[in-house]
């Protein structure tokens, strides 16, 4: 079994209250009906502030998707590379110790993918094995956990990097007006994370990787992701994801912890993607959790936004960090993405 060894967040430094987003949004949407009324979603979405890369007078200028885009590759990369730097020197373990790089994103482009140039500002070797995932949107910071903890345990003499990096404010296009692209804006935020994992032969001691398992609803494709236009990435977003949570995605969760003995509610920490306030409340009435469990959820949430594929990295890294944990406590990790799929992970302290 894979230990977890560190988690590092990194944020840009820009601060944004969402009284301040409200209001340029609906400078930027004045007269458009259907987006006019939809402005309550600000003060529902749980979000108090962002980070973001910019101030908000950078996204009201025009700026087409190849500008936003090579954004994207310099900010994210900066990002991306102090969340590793951190992770590493969090876990005692330098660069060219690292066998295996996973790197998750879904919110720019780039080939060569940012792991690339991310292992050679490390200083990895030139045998590490890279694995750049796109897709997975904001289930991918579980899954590239569970992607790695499925190699360390059949290599468990090995190190892994994971890196997630999201840049959801580049996303962003004056032409988005539509309410999907205002419920992007009320919820979306930018952020990076890197956590360490190494084998069970490597003597280190972290977090123990239990269990993961990947579920996907094969009939549900159409509930989230991107359209690609000539603008760039437009959000899709369908308005009966808390339904097909509640009644597909839950009962699959519960099976899944009642195979390693117990239940979702008796488990001592919950990392769960917070989505928005439907899908919270969603996953405490379908699984029957107490208020507290969303307590790290909504606290991501209301400092950072929902920041994607990093969020659970960043709800990791906040739990690791606060002292909460004891020996043999166990935890659930759950996100939702893309597909439509969940990536769940069954954690012990």
């Amino acid at each position: 079994m894979p230990h977890i060894l560190s988690v590092a967040t990194a944020a840009p430094p820009h601060r944004i209250d969402q009284a301040t987003i409200r209001r340029e949004f609906s400078r930027l949407c004045a007269g458009i009906p259907h987006v006019e009324r939809l402005m309550p979603v600000f003060d529902r979405s749980g979000v108090e502030a962002r980070r973001l890369i910019h101030q908000p007078e950078w996204y009201l200028q025009e700026r087409s998707w190849d500008d936003r885009n090579r954004e994207y590759q310099d900010r994210a990369l900066e990002l991306a590379e102090r969340a590793a730097r951190d992770s590493l020197n969090q876990a005692g373990v330098t660069a060219d110790q690292i066998d295996h790089i996973y790197f998750v994103s879904t919110t720019g482009l780039a080939t060569p993918s940012l792991d690339a140039l991310i292992a050679g500002r490390l200083g990895m070797r030139s045998t590490v094995r890279r694995s750049p995932l796109f897709g997975l949107g904001c289930a991918a910071g579980a899954g590239a956990l569970s992607r790695a903890a499925d190699v360390l345990t059949a290599r468990p003499g090995d190190r892994a990097l994971v890196v997630s990096v999201e840049i959801c404010s580049l996303v962003f296009s004056k032409e988005a007006k539509t309410p999907t692209d205002l419920i992007g804006v009320a919820l979306f935020g930018d952020g990076a994370a890197a956590a360490v994992l190494a084998g069970d032969a490597t003597g280190a001691p972290g977090v123990r990787v239990v269990a993961t398992e990947t579920w996907m609803c094969p009939d549900a494709k159409h509930l989230m992701g991107w359209n690609f236009t000539s603008d760039g990435m437009r959000l899709v977003l369908a308005r009966d994801i808390p339904e097909v949570v509640r009644d597909r995605i839950a009962p699959v969760v519960s099976e899944f912890v009642a195979r390693h003995g117990t239940t979702v509610n008796a488990l001592d920490h919950h990392v769960l993607h917070p989505g928005g306030p439907r899908v919270m409340s969603t996953y405490r009435s379908s699984l029957n959790l107490p208020d507290e469990a969303l307590d790290i959820a909504r606290s991501c949430m209301r400092e950072y936004g929902n920041l994607s594929s990093a969020a659970v990295l960043f709800m990791l890294s906040d739990l690791m960090s606060s002292g909460r944990p004891k020996p043999g406590d166990r935890g659930l990790m759950l996100a939702l993405g893309p597909g439509f799929g969940a990536e769940m992970l069954v954690l012990t302290w």
